[in-house]
C-alpha cells in the first residue's frame, strides 16, 4: 500500500468539508492509490441524480445519463447491485457483468466510455432516506479494473468518505438556517424546501408561523397548508423550484380567516460548493399580500453581493453589455468582467444571461 497516498487521502478528506477544493484533491489521490482513471463522488435519488463531486461532468453529462437510462437498475446493473449492497461494501462490475456483457452494455459504450470508463468500481457510503451516496471508480481497459487489494484500500477509505460526506451535509444545513434568516431581515418569513416539500431550514418568523399553523404549519416535518387547492399547487410549485423549473415556480396565494391573503414565492436556490451535497432546494418567501416582497438591494444582500456587483446585477437586468457598464460605472470593462465572474460564483449561474433572469424571479414574484 502507499502509506503516503493514503494518508493525503485521508488529510484532504478531513479538509474538504471547510475547503471544498480540497475534495477533488481526495479524489484525484483516492484514483491515484487504487490506479483508476478517475474518482466521482455520486448521489441517487429517486428522482434525481446528482453528481456531488465529479470533476469535468457537466449538467449536458448529467441529462444524457438520464435519457440512456443511468437512474433505471434495470438498465444500470451497477446501481442495482449498489442498492442491494451494505454500507461500505464495494461493488466490482465483475460481480454482475460478464465480459461479453459488458462490451455490449449502452451505458458503457455510449457514456462510461467518454471517461475511459471500461470498468466500474463502486463503495457504497451511505442511504438516507431514499437517496443512494456512492464513491465511483472509472479504469481504463489497460487498467483491468478494481483488483483486490485496491478494493481493500477503497474499503478502508469508505468510511472516511462517508464522515466527510456527512460532516459536509450538516455544514450546508446550518449554512441553510443561517440564509433564511439573513434574508427575512429583508421583509418576508424564508423557508427552504427539499423537492418533496421537507423543511431544511426556516427562519425565526417562519418558525413561529408554522408553530402557529393558522394557514400555515408543518407535518412530518413537511410544509401543510390549510386549503388543500393551494396545497397540490405549493406542492407542484415547490418541486419545480427545486428542480430549477423556472417557468412551473412561482407563487401561490392563500386566504386567511381574517379576509387578508399570505402569498408564498418559491423560488430556486442556486447550485454552487454552498449547497453541492444537500438535496436541490427551493426558497420560500411568504408575506403579507398586500407587502413589497424583496427590492433589488435585498437580492444583492440574500447572494452575499457587494454593492458594485448589485449594481452591476441591476444593469444586466435592464441588458447593459459590459462596455456600457463600464462607461456607466467609470470602470474598464476588464473590471467589470471579473465582478461579473464572481457574480456567477456567488449566484451559482453558469452564465451570465441566467443573472438577470435569476434576479427577476426573486423581484417578480
Amino acid at each position: 500500500m502507499d502509506a503516503r497516498g493514503y494518508l493525503e487521502t485521508r488529510e484532504a478528506l478531513i479538509q474538504a468539508p471547510f475547503e471544498p477544493a480540497r475534495w477533488a484533491d481526495a479524489l484525484t489521490s483516492l484514483a491515484s492509490l487504487c490506479h483508476a482513471t478517475s474518482a466521482q463522488l455520486l448521489s441517487f435519488g429517486p428522482t434525481r441524480f446528482n453528481p456531488m463531486v465529479a470533476p469535468g461532468v457537466g449538467e449536458a453529462d448529467v441529462m444524457d445519463f438520464l435519457a440512456i437510462g443511468g437512474m433505471d437498475p434495470a438498465t444500470n446493473h451497477g446501481l442495482a447491485a449498489m442498492l442491494r449492497a451494505d454500507a461500505g461494501h464495494v461493488v466490482t462490475d465483475s460481480e454482475y457483468l460478464s465480459d461479453h456483457d459488458r462490451r455490449r452494455d449502452p451505458l458503457y459504450n455510449e457514456f462510461f466510455a467518454k471517461y475511459d470508463g471500461h470498468f466500474v468500481s463502486s463503495g457504497v457510503l451511505f442511504r438516507e432516506g431514499g437517496r443512494l451516496r456512492n464513491l465511483n471508480l472509472f479504469h481504463h481497459r489497460r487498467q483491468q479494473g478494481l483488483g483486490p487489494n485496491e478494493s481493500g484500500l477503497m474499503a478502508r477509505l469508505l468510511p472516511h468518505f462517508a464522515k466527510a460526506v456527512d460532516l459536509s451535509i450538516q455544514l450546508e444545513g446550518r449554512a441553510a438556517s443561517l440564509s433564511t434568516n439573513a434574508i427575512e431581515q429583508a421583509g418576508p418569513a424564508t423557508i427552504l424546501c427539499q423537492a418533496d416539500g421537507k423543511i431544511v431550514a426556516a427562519g425565526r418568523k417562519a418558525e413561529a408561523m408554522l408553530s402557529r399553523g393558522d394557514v400555515v404549519g408543518a407535518r412530518d416535518g413537511r410544509l401543510r397548508l390549510s386549503c388543500r387547492e393551494a396545497q397540490a399547487e405549493l406542492d407542484m410549485r415547490i418541486a419545480a423550484a427545486a428542480r430549477r423549473f423556472a417557468p412551473e415556480s412561482g407563487s401561490v396565494m392563500v386566504q386567511r380567516p381574517c379576509d387578508r391573503r399570505i402569498r408564498i414565492a418559491c423560488v430556486p436556490v442556486p447550485e454552487g460548493d454552498h449547497n453541492r451535497f444537500l438535496e436541490p432546494l427551493a426558497l420560500l418567501m411568504i408575506r403579507d399580500d398586500d407587502r413589497p416582497m424583496l427590492d433589488r438591494r435585498a437580492v444583492g444582500r440574500t447572494f452575499a453581493l457587494t454593492e458594485a456587483e448589485t449594481s452591476i446585477a441591476e444593469l444586466l437586468i435592464e441588458g447593459a453589455s459590459s462596455s456600457r457598464i463600464a462607461e456607466v460605472r467609470g470602470v474598464s470593462v476588464e473590471t467589470v468582467n471579473s465582478q461579473i465572474k464572481s457574480i456567477l460564483s456567488k449566484t451559482g449561474c453558469s452564465k451570465r444571461s441566467e443573472i438577470p433572469n435569476l434576479m427577476r424571479m426573486y423581484l417578480s414574484l
